[in-house]
């Protein structure tokens, strides 16, 4: 085909084939709607995949399907399993909402991820949908991630085995605001209150994950997985712990510094959840 509008050049895919890596938030789900776009939509040799913990909201959930219908889509879902193939497809209707995968993986791997081994990243979303993609025949491909040009730090990941790592979006030197202008021009949004990764991430800006914890306090799920012994999320100190001295500090609203974990982590900004 002819191509005349420049401004989405930055998102005509490359050759072979392309995974495109689908959070279920804002930023993601505009770099899709701008691939599909810029290439007349999305081709045979493109696989949208959206990796689902069983921690993510429902509102998380109910986006990544009316993204799907809405544009007409084709969105294939994982989740981890603790056995062969280690992964399985699942849908809107049977994707799990109670955390079964992430804990079925602590069991598994006998260990509580944290700040310095993110294995909950690494085994429930980017080794979930690569074990799916090899299945498929797939050997090597290219690697869409929803980072926008405004996360700088998060710019130099290295390409990993098989794929090689691509962001239009620094390309095409999108930024937060131009985001969520587009979602305000748009007849549906991820629903207000929602955040695009696990509920009560440990990676979370302390801000949110109190807010968080302020709105679900039966939200047990961090305790009931460090009492299997097999770690902590926070650095060696007890959820319970830590959740009450969150909750009394008085400063909450105050930025507080970053920690080096979070450099390559979208998480905290409620951005692509990456390894």
């Amino acid at each position: 085909m002819t191509f005349h509008d420049t401004s989405l050049a930055p998102y005509l895919l490359p050759e072979g084939n392309v995974h495109i890596a689908f959070s279920g938030g804002r930023t993601s789900a505009y770099m899709l709607h701008q691939i599909a776009e810029a290439n007349g939509g999305i081709s045979d040799r493109v696989r949208v995949v959206f990796a689902n913990t069983g921690r993510e909201m429902d509102g998380t959930l109910d986006f990544v399907q009316e993204v799907s219908d809405r544009w007409s889509i084709p969105i294939t879902w994982v989740q981890y399993s603790p056995v062969k193939p280690w992964y399985e497809v699942v849908s809107h209707n049977s994707a799990a909402r109670d955390g079964e995968p992430f804990k079925a993986m602590i069991l598994h791997k006998r260990f509580v991820p944290n700040g310095r081994k993110r294995i909950c990243t690494e085994q429930l979303k980017v080794r979930a949908a690569k074990r799916m993609l090899v299945s498929e025949g797939w050997n090597s491909w290219v690697k869409a991630l929803g980072i926008r040009a405004d996360e700088p730090h998060r710019h130099d990941m290295p390409d990993q085995p098989r794929e090689a790592l691509w962001m239009p979006l620094v390309s095409a030197n999108v930024r937060r605001d131009e985001v969520l202008r587009f979602w305000q021009r748009q007849p549906f949004d991820l629903a207000a209150g929602t955040v695009s990764n696990c509920r009560q991430c440990f990676q979370f800006h302390r801000v949110k994950l109190a807010a968080q914890m302020r709105a679900d306090p039966h939200d047990r799920f961090p305790d009931e997985m460090e009492e299997t012994g097999f770690g902590t999320f926070i650095d060696g100190v007890p959820w319970g712990q830590f959740r009450e001295k969150l909750l009394a500090q008085s400063d909450m609203f105050e930025e507080p510094d970053r920690h080096p974990r979070h450099r390559t982590c979208g998480a905290y900004e409620d951005g692509e959840c990456t390894a």
